[in-house]
């Protein structure tokens, strides 16, 4: 059928090629259509960033071309504008189609003023601007000319010389001005000296001042040095040049907007710092002394208005935060600051179901229900229960492991203080301390290897220094694992590797946690960002110091007839992404690791072993086949379970923004794992090589950012093994 039809077909795309090529058909008797700028500098330099702005600037955009076809431009001509398009034709007609942008149409003289614009507020104080239109074929192009001159520094920034009080405190702050001598001359940077003095301001008490009061006069009769002079507008208000002092602070803790009116005619409670509005007493008076920072009689202060809106609204408690004040209208410099607040629902339920298809040929569903309630105790504690259950089973492959049960649950309890009562200087810091208990259980059922019970209590601290720096501090932590109900199948399996055979046997891990992260990715003007995350922890060692034992072997100290796991362990994980553009960014990753076991157990329990592969890590291999050093597990791959004392992984990759949400990667993965010696029936698993047995991949990838959703393809290629005699890491 298509080879009978193949002609017609190529007649179509000839014309419709022929059509698009064909301009002056869509164009009005003596118009030229406009086919875009450019833009010349002459012999000057100019900086990429300004280049880009300077073009950014122009408009408008001329018509999409493909190849020099206008496609829009096609159907558009094609189209009756004098009716409606209707069915889904004639919709989809009207939503591509695209009129001709006119050479009539420019705005030429806009587009050069605002270039000149852009070239002065980078320091080019005395450019010049021309153009020239070329045309061919009804086609027309516009060049625009730019003689920058040269790029002007800043000489010296004059403050105000008089004696108010508002100019004392601007030159008390001069010392902090970014506006450095022999900078370039920059508008962006005037903007923000004047938000700098206008926050320094803020925290001084000038709550009425805002930036736009300041202005800047710029002397450039020196070429190339622009001196700089800082001075008010005339219209500055005479409240704006004062500070301010608070006269009192009221906190409307159950504050709805239906309710307004009510709500604000109540009296309220007095205390030291604060009246309290709130005939309910819904949160303790203690919680707002930790979280609202202004005090009557104090200056007022932005920064700590600022602070205790976060603070209020980090507590997850309140759905609305609104802070007001009022000045006092006798005259005094005093204004009164109110806070409202509007409390979230009490407490949620929420149900959740998912299905999973797994690697290893599993298929299943879960369920789970979370509950939680807020401000349990009157102090914004926030409790949170879940439970859950699941069910899989395995399709394909030789049915080893027919199906599981899965059957979990646990409570955390949050609390926003640190207990017992001791404190750390939080001033300014918008983050309140928790102190968090968590316990929970599991169970798993496979009727044809094994079932495994585990419980799990926690209890320790959370706290945030600023937006870049984390710490979680489990001061306990307690895991016991029991497996029971090993079928002889499973146990002949377990006999032949002891690193899986340790993971199925009583184990209980009791000891402290630490995690330290820095993450300063939410400064998005830098061109570096990078992320930390370390991490510390340990297993039984005050325990086996004071619990006595008979025999002093591995395994003889026990809680209850199960054996404490002893072991430290540490974990690096750096991240770094630099920005070489608005699109292309260089991401790298590099992970290290060990968990060194001693006195009463001779290897870490499994739980708290390394693995690698998958889509996370080396993305050419299948999560849990690699390693450990240069063993190669005789299981396929569906059923691996390798596990490692020592960890190392590397991944580099180029993400580039193509369009919208689509973006391509690039990248390269290399890493292994360790045991600190060879472990019986495993030759090669011990750490008797490092870089010459890593295994590497490489591979491209599809990224979908959809903002509240992201999915990612990658499609990954093993390298050939570096050790002599070892198979090839894609067999």
């Amino acid at each position: 059928m298509i080879k009978k039809n193949i002609h017609i077909i190529i007649i179509l795309i000839t014309t419709l090629l022929l059509w698009g090529c064909n301009v002056s058909k869509y164009l009005p008797a003596e118009q030229d259509l406009y086919k875009g700028a450019s833009i010349s500098y002459g012999k000057a330099k100019m900086p990429e960033q300004i280049r880009d702005e300077l073009e950014g600037t122009i408009r408008p955009k001329p018509n999409d071309n493909l190849l020099g076809m206008y496609p829009k431009l096609a159907i558009y001509s094609s189209m009756d504008h004098t009716k409606e398009p209707k069915g889904f034709f004639g919709k989809m007609k009207k939503k591509y189609a695209e009129a001709p942008i006119l050479l009539s149409q420019v705005p030429i003289e806009e587009n050069k003023k605002r270039l000149a614009n852009i070239l002065f507020a980078r320091g080019f104080l005395q450019s010049e601007v021309q153009h020239r239109i070329e045309t061919r074929d009804r086609k027309a192009t516009i060049k625009y000319e730019l003689n920058p001159g040269k790029r002007y520094t800043v000489g010296n920034l004059f403050y105000p010389n008089d004696t108010s009080v508002l100019s004392n405190m601007i030159r008390k702050d001069s010392s902090n001005s970014k506006i450095t001598r022999g900078s370039y001359f920059d508008f962006d940077r005037l903007k923000n000296e004047r938000n700098r003095i206008d926050n320094y301001l803020k925290d001084s008490g000038f709550y009425f001042f805002i930036p736009e009061y300041l202005v800047f006069k710029v002397d450039s009769l020196h070429l190339g040095t622009a001196n700089l002079y800082l001075s008010y507008v005339k219209e500055i208000p005479d409240n704006a040049k004062h500070p301010w002092t608070i006269s009192s602070v009221s906190i409307y803790g159950n504050y709805t907007l239906e309710r307004d009116s009510i709500i604000r005619s109540q009296e309220g409670k007095k205390t030291k710092e604060f009246t309290l509005v709130d005939q309910k007493e819904r949160y303790r008076t203690d919680l707002y002394k930790r979280t609202v920072l202004l005090r009557e009689g104090q200056v007022y202060n932005k920064s700590l208005q600022n602070v205790t809106i976060e603070r209020l609204m980090n507590l997850q408690n309140f759905r609305f935060v609104r802070s007001v004040f009022f000045p006092d209208t006798t005259g005094k410099k005093e204004i009164a600051s109110r806070f409202y607040l509007t409390p979230a629902t009490k407490r949620s339920l929420r149900f959740e179901v998912s299905g999973e298809s797994k690697s290893n040929n599993f298929v299943g569903s879960a369920l789970s229900i979370r509950y939680k309630n807020l401000n349990l105790f009157r102090g914004a504690e926030i409790l949170e229960a879940k439970i859950g259950g699941g069910y899989e089973f395995q399709v394909g492959g030789q049915q080893q492991n027919a199906s599981a049960f899965t059957l979990n649950g646990d409570v955390s309890l949050f609390v926003p203080k640190l207990l017992p009562v001791f404190t750390i200087k939080t001033r300014k810091n918008p983050f309140v301390p928790r102190t968090f208990f968590s316990v929970g259980a599991e169970y798993i059922r496979r009727p044809e290897q094994y079932t495994l019970r585990s419980l799990k209590f926690g209890a320790g601290y959370y706290w945030k220094l600023g937006k870049s720096i984390e710490h979680n501090l489990r001061v306990f932590h307690i895991n016991s694992i029991s497996p029971s109900g090993i079928t002889p199948s499973f146990d002949s399996v377990l006999n032949q590797d002891p690193t899986l055979k340790a993971s199925f046997e009583k184990q209980l891990v009791v000891g402290p946690r630490y995690q330290y992260i820095f993450n300063n990715t939410h400064r998005t003007n830098r061109r570096f960002n990078y992320i930390a995350d370390l991490q510390a922890s340990t297993s039984g060692n005050l325990l086996s110091a004071l619990l006595p034992a008979e025999v002093d072997t591995p395994g003889s100290k026990q809680i209850a007839g199960v054996p404490i796991s002893q072991f430290v362990k540490g974990q690096a994980d750096l991240r770094g992404y630099l920005h070489l553009s608005q699109k292309i960014t260089w991401v790298n990753r590099f992970v290290l690791g060990a968990v060194y076991s001693f006195g009463n157990s001779t290897i870490a329990p499994y739980s708290e072993q390394f693995s690698i592969g998958g889509s996370s890590s080396i993305r050419a291999f299948r999560l849990r086949t690699l390693g450990p050093g240069s063993y190669h597990t005789p299981e396929a791959v569906f059923q691996a379970n390798e596990a490692g004392e020592i960890k190392l992984e590397m991944n580099s990759e180029w993400r580039f923004h193509v369009w919208k949400f689509v973006h391509l990667a690039a990248f390269a993965d290399a890493g292994n794992i360790w045991n600190f010696r060879d472990v019986p029936g495993k030759p090669g698993s011990g750490i008797n090589g490092f870089f010459s047995e890593m295994a590497m991949g490489g591979g491209i990838g599809l990224r979908l950012d959809f903002s509240v959703m992201a999915l990612r393809f990658d499609l990954a290629f093993p390298a050939e093994a570096l050790v002599p005699g070892r198979r090839k890491m894609g067999d």
